[in-house]
C-alpha cells in the first residue's frame, strides 16, 4: 500500500475543483484563491515525491477494473520531471488569474484544476489504457479552458481543438488496442515490450501512437488547432496550453519511442529518421509562420508549435545527450513561454494592445513586465547563459552523437545542427523588431475606442481576453503583484535556470539513464 502515495499529487487538484465548485455561491474571487492554494499544495506533493524517489520509495500502485489490463500508475524520473514542470508553472499561473480572471471564475478555476488532474495523470501513468483515461479527462477540461469567453470566435476553436483532439486519441485507442493485441501489453515504463521488435505491424503501431500524441503536442502536419486555440483562451490559459499542456503531448511521444518500442526497434528510415525530418521542419515552419503574424499572441502560438519540434527532435535522435535537450527544452519552454504569455496578458488587461504595430514604447508603460518579456524572449532565441541556450546546445552535440554512434549520416547531423542554428536566427527575427519597439520606441499609442475589444469584454471601454482593462493608464500601468511576480518568477527562471542549468540537468540525467 505505501505506493499509493504516487496518487496524493493527483488527487489534489480533484479536491480542489469539488471545493471550487461548492464555493461558487459563497465567493468565485474565493474560489480564485482556493485554486491557487491547491495548486501550490499540487506543487509540494510533487516535489515531496521528489525526495521519495531519491529515498527509495516504491512509486507504484495499480487497480483491477475487471479488465485484462489494470488502471497503474508509476513514477519514474521522467514522470517526476514532468510532474514538477507542470506543478511549478500551474501554480504561478493560478496566482496570476485571481486578479486576471473576472468573469466565470468558477468555471476558469474548476477546469483549471481538472486540467491538472488529467496532466499528472498522464506523467503517472503505467501503461496505455491509464494514459488513455488522464488524456480524454485533459482534452475535455483544457478544451473548456479555450472556450472561457463563451465567443463565437472562442466555441469555434474550442470545438475545433476538441474535435481535433478526439481524432489523436482515436489513433490511440486503435494504436493501443492492436498493440495489446500484438503483444498482450501496454506497459510504458519498460525499455520495449518484448516481442515488438518482430512484429510485422511494428511501423504501423508506431505511426498510430506518434500521429495521436502529435495532434496534442501542435506538431506539423497536425498543429491546425495550435494557433486558432492558444490566442483565444485567456492569456492565464494560453502561458499553460503553451507552456505545460502540448508537452502531454510530448511526454506521450517519448513514452512510445523509449518505453513501448525501446531504440533499437525505432532505429530505422520509416520511424525515427522520419519523425527526426518532421521535427526539424516544424521548427523551421512555426518560426516561419510566426514572422509574418501582426498580433502578439498569434505570433507566440506560432512560436510554440516551433518549440516543439526541438523537444520531438530530442526524442527523436536516439542518443543520451540529445534525448538530455529535448527534456531540458520542455523546462525551458514552460519557463519561456509562461512568460511570453503571462506578459502578454497583461499588455492587453492593462492597455487593451495587442497588435505588435501598436507596441511602441510600451516598456515605458510596463517596464517590469517587458523586463520579464525580454529575458524570456532572450532565452527563447538561445543567448548564454539563458537555459534557452543550454536546451538547444545540448539538442546540437546530441546530433553530433547520433553521428559517432552511427544513428545519423555526417550530413544528416550537420543538417540538424543547422536547422537548429537557423531556427535560432528566425526567433532574432520576430522577436527583436518587438523588443526594439518596445524599449526604444516612443511612447505607445492610447487605445482608439474599440481596439482593446476582444471576445466581446470592454478593454478602456471595451472588453478583452479574461479580465478588464485599466482605464487608468498613465505613465506606468503595471498591474499588482499578484499578476506581476509569476510574470518576474518565470522571466527571471530562464536566466536562473541556465547559469544553475546542472540542478535540472541532474534529474534530467536520471530520467535520461531509466530510458536507455
Amino acid at each position: 500500500m505505501d505506493g499509493i502515495v504516487i496518487l496524493v499529487p493527483i488527487l489534489i487538484p480533484l479536491l480542489g475543483a469539488i471545493i471550487v465548485w461548492l464555493l461558487k455561491r459563497v465567493s468565485e474571487e474565493l474560489g480564485s484563491v482556493v485554486t491557487a492554494v491547491f495548486s501550490g499544495l499540487t506543487m509540494a506533493a510533487s516535489i515531496w515525491l521528489l525526495g521519495e524517489y531519491y529515498r527509495g520509495a516504491e512509486l507504484a500502485w495499480s487497480l483491477d477494473v475487471g479488465l485484462p489490463f489494470r488502471l497503474a500508475f508509476g513514477l519514474d524520473a521522467l514522470g517526476i520531471f514532468m510532474g514538477l514542470v507542470t506543478t511549478i508553472v500551474w501554480f504561478l499561473a493560478s496566482i496570476y488569474g485571481i486578479e486576471y480572471i473576472h468573469e466565470r471564475r468558477t468555471m476558469f478555476n474548476g477546469f483549471l484544476l481538472l486540467s491538472l488532474y488529467g496532466m499528472l495523470g498522464i506523467t503517472t501513468a503505467a501503461n496505455l489504457y491509464t494514459l488513455l483515461f488522464f488524456f480524454e479527462v485533459f482534452s475535455v477540461a483544457s478544451a473548456v479552458l479555450v472556450i472561457h469567453e463563451m465567443t463565437p470566435e472562442a466555441n469555434r476553436a474550442g470545438f475545433q481543438y476538441l474535435i481535433i483532439s478526439i481524432v489523436g486519441s482515436a489513433a490511440i485507442i486503435f494504436g493501443a488496442a492492436a498493440l495489446f493485441a500484438e503483444t498482450g501489453s501496454m506497459d510504458l515504463l519498460g525499455h520495449g515490450i518484448p516481442g515488438l521488435a518482430a512484429s510485422p505491424l511494428a511501423p504501423l503501431l508506431f505511426w498510430l501512437l506518434i500521429i495521436g500524441f502529435a495532434v496534442k503536442a501542435g506538431i506539423f502536419p497536425v498543429h491546425m488547432w495550435l494557433p486558432v486555440a492558444h490566442p483565444i483562451a485567456p492569456s492565464s490559459a494560453s502561458a499553460l496550453l503553451s507552456g505545460v499542456m502540448i508537452k502531454a503531448g510530448a511526454y506521450g511521444i517519448i513514452r512510445v519511442i523509449y518505453g513501448v518500442f525501446g531504440p533499437s526497434v525505432v532505429n530505422t528510415p520509416t520511424m525515427a529518421t522520419v519523425l527526426m525530418w518532421v521535427a526539424v521542419f516544424t521548427m523551421i515552419f512555426g518560426s516561419i509562420v510566426a514572422i509574418s503574424q501582426t498580433e502578439l499572441k498569434r505570433l507566440l502560438a506560432y512560436s510554440s508549435i516551433a518549440q516543439i519540434g526541438y523537444v520531438v527532435l530530442g526524442a527523436s535522435l536516439l542518443t543520451r545527450v540529445g534525448l538530455s535537450g529535448g527534456l531540458l527544452h520542455i523546462l525551458a519552454h514552460a519557463l519561456m513561454k509562461g512568460t511570453l504569455f503571462l506578459a502578454a496578458g497583461i499588455i492587453i488587461h492593462q492597455t487593451g494592445l495587442r497588435k505588435l504595430d501598436d507596441l511602441v514604447g510600451i516598456a515605458k508603460r510596463l517596464p517590469w513586465t517587458m523586463t520579464a518579456f525580454t529575458l524570456a524572449a532572450v532565452s527563447m532565441i538561445g543567448v548564454p547563459p539563458f537555459i534557452g541556450f543550454f536546451s538547444k546546445w545540448y539538442l546540437a552535440l546530441g546530433a553530433l552523437q547520433a553521428k559517432e554512434e552511427g544513428i545519423l549520416s555526417q550530413w544528416a547531423a550537420y543538417g540538424v545542427v543547422g536547422a537548429i542554428i537557423f531556427s535560432g536566427l528566425l526567433n532574432i527575427i520576430y522577436y527583436a523588431p518587438i523588443l526594439i519597439r518596445a524599449w526604444f520606441g516612443g511612447p505607445a499609442p492610447e487605445p482608439a475606442p474599440g481596439q482593446g475589444e476582444a471576445h466581446g469584454h470592454v478593454a478602456v471601454a471595451t472588453a478583452n481576453d479574461g479580465g478588464h482593462s485599466n482605464p487608468d493608464l498613465g505613465e506606468r500601468a503595471e498591474p499588482s503583484w499578484l499578476m506581476l511576480g509569476p510574470v518576474m518568477v518565470l522571466g527571471l527562471g530562464t536566466l536562473i535556470a541556465g547559469i544553475y542549468v546542472r540542478v535540472p540537468y541532474q534529474l534530467i540525467t536520471d530520467a535520461v539513464g531509466t530510458l536507455f
